[in-house]
């Protein structure tokens, strides 16, 4: 994992709504709009809102195509619940490393800048 490192009066200052940040992205661009703590993490969040969301339309596809076939239906929704928990439990993880004063990257796809 990839930590970032942001000045520490920053840190201090915006961290509760940077941490909520990874969880609902809107949090810090309402609450610390300038920092740029609160930006990385509603960047974070937004990218994990996006994984979450393609992640679900992905096993839909995959429940349908396969949802006829009993065990393999069953494997396949289960597969998609079990990706969609990861998702959530990566934006607590990720909310309790930047409340710690760690902010990091969602590991692979982190990386992207949408929010600037």
């Amino acid at each position: 994992m990839t930590y970032v490192h942001f000045d520490a009066a920053d840190l201090k200052k915006n961290a509760l709504p940077a941490a909520l940040g990874c969880i609902c992205f809107p949090v810090p661009l309402i609450a610390c709009p300038k920092s740029p703590l609160g930006r990385f993490c509603a960047n974070q969040g937004l990218i994990l809102l996006l994984a979450y969301i393609v992640a679900g339309v992905v096993f839909a596809v995959l429940r349908t195509l396969t949802g006829w076939i009993p065990l393999i239906g069953w494997i396949v929704a289960l597969a998609g619940w079990l990706a969609r928990a990861a998702v959530v439990v990566a934006g607590f993880y990720l909310a309790w490393q930047t409340y710690q004063g760690r902010p990091m990257r969602v590991p692979y796809i982190g990386e992207f800048d949408l929010i600037r």
